[in-house]
Order: C-alpha cells, then structure tokens, then sequence
C-alpha cells in the first residue's frame, strides 16, 4: 500500500517504476531515471534539516512544519516552515554536490562536478522567491499577516559555493540554528492560538500532489513499457502463473502475490482504471477468469458490470 505518504514520495517512488520498465532504449530512460536518483536525493536532504531541528532547541516559542503541499492559485510545496510569534522562515532544501554558481540575467543554478562536467538547474532563488509569494497569498486568504523569510539549504557535505545567490542566503545545515536566531524579532505578529490556527489551516489545506500515472505524465507511450509480472529476485519481467502463484523462469524465484505489484505498477504508469482484458495482457496471462480472481483479491473499486467492468485504484 501506498497510502501515507507525501507527495515527494509518490513522485520517487513512480519515477523508480518508469525507470524499471521503461525500455532500455527508450530516449527518456537515463532522464527518468536520474530523475529519481535527484529525487532521492532531496528526500534525503529534508531528512538532514530534520534530524537538525532534533538537536537544537531555540529561546523561543516556535514550530517546525515539514513537507507542506498548498494551493493559492497553483500548487506549491516546501521542505519545510519554521514558524515563531516573529517571523515565518521556509527552508528549501537542495541536496547537491560539486561547485555551485547561483547566475543571475536569467536566473539558473550551474554545477560543475568534480569530472569538470556542468549541469544546468532551474534557480533555488526562483523557487524560493514563488514560494514565498504563494505562501503571502494563502496566509492572506486566511487573514493572517506575518513577515516570511526563505533560505536555501544546502545539505551535501561535498558541496561548494563560488558564485553565492543575490536575494536568498544559502547556508549548511549545521549553521540553520545560528541563521534562525539571528533574524530580527522585534514585533510580535502571532500569539500561541495563531501558531495553532496556522497549523490547523495547513492541515486543512494540505494537499498531496499523486502523479500518476507516470505516462500520460511525462507523455511516454504505455507501448514502450516492459509488461508482464516482474520478479523481485532478479528482475525478470514474465513471471509465469501456477495454481498458488508466480514463479520467475529466469531464476526460480516464487511469489505469491507478484501480480499485486504489477497491478500497482500498472495504475502508477498507465491508467487509474484497468479491465479484465487490460489485466491479461499485461500481466501475460490467457484465463479471463484468473485475471477476475486477482483483481477482485485486491479490493479495487469496481464500476460496471460483467464485460464493461473496470477497477479502480485509490491512492
């Protein structure tokens, strides 16, 4: 099951799929799957600002919100919002390594590895500078009016700035403790009970972004996918069915219920709803009554009835 889970999750954990059965010569095959590697990897840098706000307490009343999705005219997320009666600070987190040149006129984001190659990102500034304009929006919507303040966090170790941005500080995550003390805190703006209403009104408002499927996503013909069952142990797609369950003809590895995670797969990367006939072909199966069989073992909404009837996933 997937449910539970954040938007950055759905996204990683799709773009892993697409990446396992997507053809291996397919022209979009090494984007998505450094796709997912940099998904990965910012996942794993939100877990860095949290593990610092475990260590580090603060002479002020405050809460730590992490992995916010809101709408105010358009979908925005961030990593996360450290909240006081003074000041709102997101923290938008970029787990990347080599030498960093935050360029202006436009505004992108230029790393050199350490092989001398050079990548080009959209700009941390841009996307910190949208959110905190989204963010100004929805606080309006809930009249609520606090200053907000947004810096870059850079959570690789192998990391260097040479060329700093203009408008956001970009800082490690050791020195976010020393960051957030030193902003101004003059003027109170939220009590107690609004630091609550925030919190209520995020929860409200939180929206987890799914975006499946994958295809109509990045708008890959579901024609370029591997189908068939695959096997966990070595990655073989075309495990064959027996009476109690799939066995891998590449290594011999048994599974039980390997069908439930290419009806998964098939939901995340083709189409929220799937027939008994889509069933049999992509699972390479030929009884319509054993595809019946597994699809209603996985208690998928069904709409329809006899030959028309489809199943639904909800996420």
């Amino acid at each position: 099951m997937l449910r539970d889970m954040d938007s950055r999750e759905y996204n990683l954990i799709g773009l892993q799929m697409l990446g396992k059965r997507l053809n291996e010569t397919h022209p979009q095959k090494e984007i998505i799957i450094a796709k997912a590697k940099a998904a990965k990897a910012g996942l794993h840098g939100e877990r860095k600002i949290s593990e610092v706000f475990e260590k580090y307490t603060f002479p002020f009343e405050y809460l730590l919100v992490e992995n916010i999705g809101l709408n105010s005219n358009g979908y925005f997320q961030m990593d996360a919002i450290f909240l006081t009666p003074y000041f709102l600070v997101i923290l938008e987190s970029k787990n990347i390594n080599g030498k960093l040149f935050f360029k202006q006129n436009p505004a992108m984001l230029e790393r050199e590895t350490a092989e001398g190659k050079i990548d080009v990102f959209e700009s941390p500034e841009i996307q910190l500078s949208r959110n905190i304009y989204l963010l100004q929006e929805w606080l309006g919507k809930q009249v609520m009016t606090i200053p907000i303040h947004g810096v870059i966090v850079l959570s690789n170790p192998k990391v260097r700035v040479i060329e700093p941005p203009k408008k956001h500080s970009a800082i490690l995550p050791q020195t976010i403790p020393v960051y957030l003390r030193n902003l101004p805190r003059e003027n109170v703006y939220f009590d107690s009970g609004d630091m609550e209403k925030f919190c209520s009104q995020i929860k409200v408002g939180q929206q987890a972004y799914i975006p499946f499927p994958m295809c109509v996503r990045w708008g890959i013909n579901p024609e370029d996918l591997r189908s068939g069952v695959c096997c966990e142990n070595c990655n073989f797609h075309g495990m064959i069915k027996r009476k109690s369950g799939w066995i891998c003809p590449s290594c011999g590895h048994f599974d039980k219920f390997a069908h439930e995670k290419a009806i998964r797969d098939w939901f995340m990367l083709i189409s929220d709803t799937i027939t008994n006939k889509q069933c049999r072909t992509f699972l390479h199966l030929e009884s319509s009554e054993i595809a019946h069989r597994l699809l209603q073992s996985m208690n998928l909404i069904q709409t329809g009835t006899s030959r028309n009837r489809k199943y639904k996933w909800v996420w």
